[in-house]
């Protein structure tokens, strides 16, 4: 019989230890003893960064529209089936924009005055370059100059806004070459990893040190049956010492080191976030259960130990090939409630100058409608929001909104005027990165005229 429970109990460990891998997410040198000691450094420079990533590739051409003149009436001739009314539109005045007079999506009520309050900020025309490409170097899609690989696939494309490798394989995102710089300065003795994601796996945040620490929208990740095993307390201490005791073998010894980083992560964030809110309430949706989250991580911080935080979530459903109109407009006032609900929880936890969201996806997508819908295209529009974000503001070159413009690579899509790599090494500078480290985090950068795009306001 005793054989019988350590065959059951060894089966339930080697299927909790795969899952576990997923979610231990702390380096193996760190040191969770000393988090205690950290929390009291967490206080005074603290930043957070917050990525919201919209899968399937918005269209950008609904969520941000000349409302007036011949900007709205080209748009109008490009997407008769797909226009939105220009009476519909949210007046937006980016101060210093001379160009077509802008509006929102109507479903971006919730964000319409966060942007009129100088709180966010318009990155217009952002997408994946290898290098800058004007239109004749594109050449009707025969370019002169490299491009980035596989454009208009949607996985590549996730994978170029990850990266910020677009030319090339990589096996790390920007944001963990971030953490492998900045967490050992930032959050020593932390037993949480810089980058955490409410999404699942992604490879931004991958680094060569730096491995993501996965949450769910209630929290830590629970091995339940280290309380308890079939209902025996006995099963549950056994089943602790089969997941975390020292081994000879090199995979069991390596296996049972991620499971005990994960079993101690899990105790310190449970208990982080123990009686902590998330500082305001939150719509009942995917995106909101997410940031919310994300809140809560922020306002534990301290006992976290932890002064920079990375996190990740995103929101589905953006591939308009069909329906866009109605699909679009659900996605849109998902993501406007929960940006304006999280922006709240950060101003009422004391840390909106601490903390910037902005947000990226596959790709933009065609100003010719299909129909019902509209298909892949290139560059697009992105939103940046923060207590620090220079708001109220167009940055970047917003282009012409015809087909057949000066940035149209066919069908309407957008060459990019900004790189991803510019868009993220701002994001980076105001993170903490020095001018001399971003080539680490942006191997591209050189490539670009940018390191700021001055979005974040004078940067050290």
């Amino acid at each position: 019989m005793t054989y019988i429970h350590r065959s059951l109990a060894r089966r339930d460990f080697l299927r909790q230890a795969a899952r576990l891998s997923a979610f231990a997410g702390t380096p193996f040198a760190m040191n969770l003893m000393a988090a205690g000691a950290a929390s009291a450094q967490s206080g005074g420079d603290h930043k957070a960064l917050v990525c919201i990533f919209l899968a399937g590739g918005n269209d950008h051409s609904n969520t941000v529209v000349p409302r007036s003149g011949a900007g709205y009436n080209s748009y109008q001739q490009a997407r008769p089936s797909l226009a939105l009314p220009a009476a519909n539109l949210l007046a937006i005045n980016p101060t210093g924009y001379s160009g077509n007079p802008l509006g929102l999506h109507p479903s971006l009520s919730a964000i319409q005055p966060l942007f009129n309050q100088q709180r966010i900020a318009l990155m217009a025309n952002v997408g994946t370059l290898a290098v800058p490409i004007t239109k004749a170097q594109w050449n009707s899609g025969q370019p002169t100059v490299a491009v980035p690989q596989q454009l208009g696939s949607h996985s590549d494309q996730q994978g170029a806004w990850q990266t910020g490798l677009p030319d090339r394989a990589s096996q790390t995102g920007w944001q963990g070459r971030m953490g492998d710089l900045l967490a050992g300065s930032y959050n020593a003795g932390s037993g949480i990893s810089i980058a955490m994601s409410v999404a699942g796996n992604n490879i931004m945040q991958a680094g060569n040190n730096t491995i993501q620490y996965q949450l769910t929208t209630n929290g830590a990740v629970r091995v339940g049956a280290l309380n308890s095993l079939y209902g025996s307390a006995t099963g549950g201490a056994a089943m602790r010492r089969l997941m975390t005791e020292g081994r000879s073998d090199l995979l069991q010894s390596e296996l049972n080191r991620i499971s005990s980083r994960a079993i101690d992560s899990e105790a310190l964030v449970s208990n982080a976030l123990n009686g902590v809110t998330a500082g305001g309430t939150f719509p009942a949706t995917g995106l909101g259960r997410q940031l919310q989250m994300v809140a809560r991580m922020i306002a534990a911080r301290g006992a976290l130990g932890q002064r920079r935080q990375m996190f990740f979530v995103q929101q589905g459903g953006y591939d308009f090939h069909d329906n866009l109109l109605t699909d679009q407009n659900l996605r849109l006032q998902e993501l406007g409630d929960a940006m304006a609900a999280f922006y709240q929880a950060t101003a009422a936890l004391g840390v909106a100058n601490q903390v910037t969201t902005f947000t990226a996806s596959d790709f933009g997508r065609a100003l010719q409608h299909n129909g019902r819908g509209s298909d892949h295209g290139w560059g697009g529009h992105h939103f940046v929001m923060g207590g620090a974000v220079q708001g109220n503001r167009v940055y970047g070159q917003f282009p012409t909104v015809a087909l057949n413009g000066p940035d149209d690579s066919g069908r309407g899509a957008l060459i990019p005027t900004t790189s991803v790599d510019e868009y993220a090494a701002t994001l980076a500078r105001w993170f903490g990165v020095s001018v001399s480290n971003l080539p680490t985090v942006l191997p591209n950068i050189g490539r670009f005229a940018s390191r700021d795009l001055g979005f974040m306001g004078a940067l050290a």
